[in-house]
């Protein structure tokens, strides 16, 4: 079919149970962008919106593969909206579309600016566009659209973003700095690109991160080896230079260096056993001491390194750690350029429910310190402080004696809520919430979710549990934060209590928290 691009958007008609079909779009004869999606005239379950703006005025031919008549609505702005049975109260998700990785974080003109790997037509992985969302704290966010299409070099994979404060660039329009925002194309991951590598791009924005266009000298580096991808960059105070970490392949990466944010040149390669994808590099004060400067070093599944960096060489003073521990939570990154260097990551929870039009959700903005415990450093992540601004029908209980006949058992009224338990290590225990459990097994000090399972210090003969749930998603912290489980797990709302249970165990502290929504 043919039409002339007259709208902002199209709204294509899909089912999760039709086939893929491949949609190419042409101007001028040229392939200029293809989609893969589950297209349905005739029974669909919604309708998703795919961003033309960039083509408006144009004469556009559309072909499908397999061959289907292709129907569409057109559309000047769309609405987001969030509701739905089982949509994450607490965890953004996009209204519509999957969406896995975090990209491009970063705080400009007291905005939180946060992009994320988007599929805008169906809620599986496919068809790598960045979407993005702004908030003011963190945890209220509003969907802005897709801002990083497709094109001939590749899809959009993941990457970072930096203010160019200095305009090494030259980049800047108006009075305001330029955001720069690094990213992937990853070439041969669709028709347009068939054929091209992996490259890492360039794109800015002089709006405040609405608008992001494409430099016109990409890619500014070339393929180094494989599919190398995920670029992160910062800025690197001791020697004033810019530092980019680069997934190469298997569990190696690259450190590469530059002076202007063009140029780059590689210094350093890095291997992180049992880990791959999505580095994240960054420095941090030990316990709070800003004279003892740490750096991290991490990838997509939290595994990390500590240790020291002069703008020239990573030195690794640590064994190879882990965070996570959990069954979901992945390709965590951290934002940049947050005043008074604080620094909070998000990473995202992979999960897909039939019938619903969204897959996956974010994790709660986790601030990052470096905690100390039995004399080792460690990194920590906990909730911001933000997110108790969302909290309602508080509840605290102090020295609860449970036993074989008496478990400890609390009505939950909201569908997402945030609980805390302190309680001797000596004696173990279980707690139930919606129908989850988690265990503390006394004997070996180990924590248990399902089929996950995760060692914990219990320094002070103490184990402390924080546990945010919500819908779909269960974030479970311990020792202070430096133990972490991420946990897709869809609630039974039939369940919705607090139980805890053990043979015998005094609990010192119970907090529970009701959430409100963030929509």
């Amino acid at each position: 079919m043919e039409f002339l691009c007259d709208t902002n958007y199209i709204l294509f008609p899909t089912s999760d149970n039709a086939q893929n079909k491949r949609l190419c779009f042409y101007i001028d004869n040229e392939l200029v962008y293809d989609i893969v999606l589950k297209l349905d005239n005739d029974s669909p379950d919604y309708k998703f919106p795919v961003d033309l703006k960039r083509f408006k005025g144009k004469k556009i031919k559309i072909t499908s593969s397999p061959i289907v008549d292709i129907c569409f609505d057109k559309a000047e702005e769309i609405s987001f909206e969030y509701d739905g049975k089982y949509r994450p109260l607490v965890h953004f998700t996009a209204a519509k579309g999957w969406i896995n990785d975090p990209n491009g974080l970063v705080y400009a003109n007291g905005k939180y600016l946060m992009y994320f790997q988007h599929n805008p037509v169906a809620t599986t992985w496919e068809n790598m566009h960045w979407g993005g969302a702004v908030s003011d704290d963190l945890i209220h966010w509003e969907e802005i659209g897709d801002v990083l299409f497709p094109d001939k070099d590749g899809t959009m994979f993941s990457g970072s973003a930096i203010i160019d404060k200095k305009n090494l660039t030259g980049l800047q329009r108006g009075n305001e700095p330029a955001i720069l925002y690094f990213y992937t194309s990853a070439g041969n991951t669709s028709e347009t690109s068939k054929g091209k590598p992996f490259t890492q791009c360039l794109a800015y924005s002089n709006d405040g991160g609405k608008t992001l266009i494409k430099y016109d000298k990409n890619p500014i580096i070339k393929n180094i080896i494989k599919e190398n991808r995920d670029p992160k960059v910062i800025y690197c105070e001791p020697d004033d230079s810019y530092i980019m970490v680069l997934f190469l392949d298997g569990h190696s990466f690259a450190i590469l260096k530059s002076k202007n944010l063009l140029d780059w040149s590689q210094i350093q390669e890095i291997t992180l056993p049992d880990d791959g994808e999505c580095p994240d590099f960054y420095p941090l004060c030990a316990d709070g001491d800003s004279k003892n400067i740490n750096w991290i070093f991490s990838a997509a599944s939290d595994r990390y390194y500590i240790g020291s960096f002069d703008g020239n060489k990573f030195i690794i003073e640590t064994e190879q750690k882990r965070l996570n521990f959990g069954n979901a939570s992945y390709a965590a990154q951290s934002w940049s350029d947050i005043p008074n260097g604080r620094r909070v990551r998000t990473a995202f929870a992979s999960f897909v429910i039939p019938n619903n039009p969204f897959g996956s959700c974010l994790n709660i903005p986790q601030n990052m310190t470096i905690k100390t415990i039995n004399g080792e450093p460690y990194l920590s992540a906990l909730p911001v402080k933000e997110f108790e601004t969302l909290y309602k029908n508080r509840y605290v209980k102090t020295d609860v004696v449970i036993n074989s006949d008496m478990p400890f058992i609390k009505s939950i009224q909201s569908k997402a809520c945030d609980i805390s338990v302190s309680a001797s290590a000596e004696k173990s225990f279980s707690l139930e919430l919606f129908g989850l459990k988690i265990s503390f097994n006394a004997d070996d000090k180990i924590l248990q979710c399902l089929d996950k399972s995760a060692p914990v210090k219990c320094e002070n003969g103490t184990v402390d549990l924080r546990i945010i749930f919500d819908t779909l998603y269960t974030e479970i912290f311990a020792d202070f934060g430096t133990v972490f489980m991420g946990m897709t797990y869809i609630a039974d709302s039939n369940l919705n209590s607090l139980r805890i249970e053990s043979k015998n165990a005094t609990i010192h502290n119970i907090r529970v928290s009701e959430l409100n929504s963030i929509h």
